[in-house]
């Protein structure tokens, strides 16, 4: 199978489905090589500390919020989900425009601010795929800006930004995956996010 990369944990409360479903992938929790995380909140890093316990793969966080990942803290909103967060070390620091190799993809790190101010999505140009995170979901959907580090303006220029790339797979974090014209979706979200702040 070659490396394998995950990106995002889950809550940790579901830790044995992920693993079944590897499992059933032919794959295991001890072959993940790297794992990243698109953001801080616990239903997308609350699962990393249980795959620790079992592995030991790379974990890579953008730098904005490597620091909420190592110590805990409000921005994971652990408390407000009601789901126990356990601090974890952070081996890479993100910036924006590195690229994480996997295989044969090229993932380039892009700083997406608007959900939180470190989200950040992963971009496969030549495979035109996208893992978008909490940034943008299919159906003109998008994260929630009513969280702390979150800001409307700044996701509207997050979308915007995507909007300009070549996407025909959309992987958000959550909702349905987009296997053709993820473009249009991107414009779909953006236009609503304008529309959202034009009340």
């Amino acid at each position: 199978h070659g490396e394998l990369l995950m990106i995002d944990t889950g809550t940790g409360m579901f830790h044995e489905n992920i693993k079944g479903q590897l499992e059933k992938d032919g794959l295991s929790v001890e072959s993940v090589a790297k794992i990243v995380l698109t953001h801080v909140h616990v239903d997308h890093s609350g699962g990393l500390a249980k795959i620790m316990e079992e592995s030991s793969p790379e974990v890579l966080v953008f730098h904005k919020e490597a620091d909420s990942i190592e110590k805990g803290g409000p921005f994971t909103l652990a408390d407000e989900f009601g789901i126990p967060f356990t601090p974890t070390k952070v081996h890479v620091r993100l910036k924006e425009g590195d690229v994480i190799e996997v295989g044969h993809l090229l993932l380039e790190v892009m700083n997406t601010p608007g959900h939180t101010a470190g989200s950040i999505c992963l971009y496969e140009p030549r495979e035109k795929m996208l893992f978008s995170g909490d940034t943008v979901f299919t159906g003109g959907n998008f994260g929630r800006v009513d969280l702390p580090t979150g800001d409307l303006q700044q996701l509207i220029s997050s979308l915007r930004r995507l909007s300009r790339l070549d996407v025909t797979y959309v992987f958000p974090g959550h909702l349905d995956i987009a296997t053709r014209k993820g473009s249009e979706q991107i414009a779909l979200s953006l236009r609503y996010a304008e529309l959202m702040a034009n009340l």
